[in-house]
Parts: structure tokens; sequence; C-alpha cells
């Protein structure tokens, strides 16, 4: 009993101990992303891409981010970053050649105005259910808010392949089109053109030639009103407006959400069509 006596404060402070740990001292996993900025390192460390992310954002105010803890962001959404190499490639190509320069320099009311403080760079596609699951998406899950935008898949990224390359930046005027949608809405108008057509997950069994007979420039447009409007940008930023006024003869509610989407834009300082000889220019006429 002495020595029960004797031990007893002790036992009672192990026991405080553990209970007032259990909770305080728990490692929390993180909800989201840790993403750094090239201004979390010392600038004695920066490499190549560091100084040219530094350049861009003094030149246009957006903050380039390409390294982050590759970490779940929900429970079945995956990011894994960029290799070294590929995003110097893509930022000095992609970003700074294709999107922002002459966004900038063509556009400038939509660029002061519309152009996201930050951009993601993600090395894989993002990965839904398992991260080696075959369905991957180029942006989604990224671009939910109006100041951050971030595209997937640069670790394929090939600066000699044109035509991959004019895919991925109208695939990013996309991702953004869904921006402008969640900053100012689409409107109630928009979606009453189509109301009763959309095909929702069976948008995979139509081809282009249904889907614009259906009134929609996609067959993905057919899936819901918002993939509606984003590929109404899309579509107009990827063809010359020729090709544009050919497709929408062939219905009527396509004329009507042309009109809508170009008439939307240009209020903010942006003509799709000039957007979409730009896109060309830039891709297809310029050596990087």
């Amino acid at each position: 009993m002495k020595h029960i006596k004797y031990l007893f404060p002790v036992f009672l402070g192990i026991a405080i101990s553990i209970l007032s740990c259990s909770k305080e001292d728990r490692i929390a996993v993180p909800e989201n992303v840790d993403y750094f900025s090239i201004y979390e390192k010392p600038r004695n460390q920066w490499n190549k891409l560091d100084s040219l992310c530094d350049t861009i954002y003094q030149n246009y105010g957006v903050k380039i981010i390409y390294e982050f803890t590759p970490r779940i962001v929900t429970g079945t959404t995956f990011f894994v970053p960029a290799n070294y190499d590929k995003a110097l490639q893509y930022t000095k190509v992609m970003l700074e050649g294709f999107w922002l320069k002459p966004l900038k320099a063509r556009f400038p009311q939509y660029f002061s105005k519309e152009t996201p403080r930050e951009f993601i760079i993600v090395g894989g596609f993002v990965h839904f259910n398992d991260i080696t699951s075959a369905g991957a998406a180029a942006g989604a899950g990224l671009n939910a808010q109006f100041y951050r935008l971030g595209m997937g898949g640069i670790n394929n990224f090939d600066k000699a392949n044109k035509a991959a390359l004019f895919d991925h930046i109208v695939t990013l005027y996309h991702e953004h089109a869904h921006q402008q949608d969640h900053k100012y809405g689409r409107g109630y108008l928009y979606d009453r053109v189509s109301q009763a057509d959309y095909y929702g997950l069976t948008y995979n069994s139509r081809s282009i030639a249904q889907a614009n007979l259906d009134g929609f420039f996609t067959p993905y447009g057919g899936y819901a009103p918002e993939e509606d409007f984003a590929t109404t940008v899309e579509s107009m930023a990827r063809y010359p407006k020729y090709t544009i006024d050919t497709t929408i003869t062939k219905n009527t509610k396509l004329a009507t959400k042309y009109r809508m989407v170009h008439t939307y834009y240009l209020e903010k300082g942006m003509d799709l069509h000039e957007l979409n000889k730009v896109l060309d220019s830039v891709v297809y006429k310029t050596s990087y």
C-alpha cells in the first residue's frame, strides 16, 4: 500500500497527460491542398521557374503556383504536382505566351477585370474515385472560385504539338467560362433555351452532328446548362466565325445561345471571334 501511495500521483499525472493530449495533439488531416507561393522561399533559393513566375506576377498580377503537397483535395479527388521541366515550359509557352500576354494586349478591359489572381499547375489530370482511375478531367474541381484558375495534364505538355497546344488553350477558356458563370451567372433565360433537351449522363452516346441538331455545340454541352454555357464559349474560341455561322443554322436554339454568349462576353470586353483569331495566331504562327 505504501508503494501504491507514492505511485498514485505518477499514475494520475500520466492519465491527465493522456486525456489532455488526446484531442490537442492529434494530427489533423488537412482538408485542402497546401499550395506554396514562390514568395515563401528566400530569393537566393529561387530557380529559373521561380524567377519566371515573379516576372509574370509583376507584369500581369497573376501568381503561378506549381508547388504543393500532393494530397487528396476531397475524399475522392487527387491533385499531383507537375514535373519541374514541364512546368517551366508550360509557364513560358502556354501561360505567358498564349494566355496572359495576348490577353492583356488585345483585350485590356477584360484582362483587367476578369483575369484570375492565381493559376495552379497540376501535373496529372484530376482523378476521381482513385488516383489510378481512367476517369480524369483537365480542370474540374480546380475552378470553383473566380479568383483562381487551374489546369491538369501538364506532365503531358509538348510544345511541338501545335494541335494539342491549341486544344489546351481553348480548354483553358472553357474552364475560365465556368468562373465567369460562378461570378456573374449565365442568366435565367439562358437555362430556359434548352430546358427540356439536356442529355444528362447519356451525352457520351451522342455525336457532334446529333448534338448540333439538338441545339448544342458539343455532346458534352448537352450534359447540363453549365457545360452548355462553357462549351459554347470554348467552341467560339476554337472555331472561326464562318464555322460558327454555319453551325448555328442547324437549330434556332443554337443561334439563340450563341447570341447570348457573344453579347455576354462583349459586355465584359472580349469578342470571342477575335479571341479565335488571336489564339490561332499565337499557337500556329509563333515559334517557342
